[in-house]
């Protein structure tokens, strides 16, 4: 299947950007990691959501999504402000 073709049936049928749906799932899952006490390994984080070796784009798009950073959502869970 062409790229473009998926991309803009996925835009279509849902009413979101594909790359809009994944940085969402990514940051969900990254939530979800922080939650179960990965709080000192925000790089092995970045690759298990897909973003590779680059915890700086991965602390980006977290905290373009939920307003902070891992490390400061991580330490929010933990009672920390």
């Amino acid at each position: 299947m062409n790229v473009d073709y998926v991309s803009k049936r996925f835009s279509k049928e849902t009413k979101q950007k594909f790359s809009n749906y994944i940085t969402t799932l990514r940051i969900q899952k990254a939530k979800q990691l922080l939650a179960e006490g990965h709080t000192e390994q925000i790089q092995w984080i970045a690759q298990q959501v897909g973003c590779g070796n680059n915890p700086q784009y991965f602390s980006q798009i977290f905290k373009k999504g939920t307003g902070m950073t891992p490390s400061a959502y991580a330490k929010k869970l933990n009672g920390g402000e």
